[in-house]
């Protein structure tokens, strides 16, 4: 049975000295896993097609659960990202992130379309690392059913207040006149302000062609950067050793 799907490659792993693995984000099919034989030679016609994080057309055959690649067209190709190892490495954590929530042989709409945004967006990195983590952390918490409620403060239901609190245990908000009362499972809400909720609603709320259209200052980022990463571990329950080794990277090379 030959299957057709355009998707991105977010794994490949060696098999042999001109094989391998790869793992490919698809709309119809979650993450396909599929053996390429010899597109690690030079004079493979699939080679430029099957390398990682590029978008192309697939052609598979499949055979019960396996695919084998029968051929690849190129789509598009993200060379910027790999030209930078801090992109290069946040990319992998994006990566791993949708492989651990893709389930195989599930339809998975809309993640295809936001990776390749969010592939873009580092390409050509015209957002900072912090701002393109954050988005795509409390994003696709989003797209995974997973929102936090941003709308309201949880007790009275306020919309706008100078100073809101997050709570990333309970998934909500709470306003400056609530939260003295406000009995929370643990850990200290975190505070934010007007300008950091207004981010935070733009990144669970927007449209996927708009959610990078965004601009937060440095200090907000730094906040922001360290919530999102809170409340999607939590949700998903579990760290990822590539998450540990951007920061390593980005600790050696500097902030971009």
């Amino acid at each position: 049975m030959l299957v057709t799907v355009d998707g991105i490659v977010i794994g490949r792993r060696s098999i042999g000295e001109n094989s391998c693995f790869i793992d490919v984000l698809t709309d119809e099919y979650g993450v396909i896993e599929a053996t390429a034989h010899g597109v690690k030679k030079l004079t493979s016609k699939n080679a430029g097609a099957v390398t990682l994080f590029s978008y192309s057309k697939f052609c598979f055959n499949k055979t019960g659960v396996r695919y084998t690649l029968n051929s690849a067209e190129p789509k598009f190709s993200f060379h910027g990202i790999s030209s930078d190892i801090e992109y290069l490495s946040l990319a992998v954590y994006f990566a791993d992130v949708v492989k651990d929530t893709s389930a195989s042989e599930q339809e998975n709409k809309g993640f295809l379309r936001f990776m390749a945004v969010t592939l873009y967006e580092l390409d050509k990195k015209r957002c900072s690392l912090e701002l393109i983590k954050s988005v795509f952390e409390l994003h696709i918490t989003t797209m995974l059913g997973f929102a936090p409620d941003l709308r309201a403060c949880r007790a009275c239901a306020c919309y706008e207040h100078e100073k809101m609190y997050f709570d990333h245990e309970n998934a909500c908000i709470i306003c400056g006149d609530c939260i003295k009362e406000y009995e929370h499972q643990q850990g200290e809400p975190a505070a934010l302000s007007p300008p950091l909720l207004y981010a935070m609603r733009h990144m669970v709320f927007s449209p996927v062609d708009k959610i990078y259209k965004i601009n937060v200052s440095a200090d907000d980022l730094k906040t922001l950067s360290g919530l999102t990463e809170k409340y999607l571990l939590k949700q998903l329950d579990r760290s990822f050793r590539s998450l540990e080794y951007y920061y390593s990277v980005h600790r050696n090379y500097g902030c971009s």
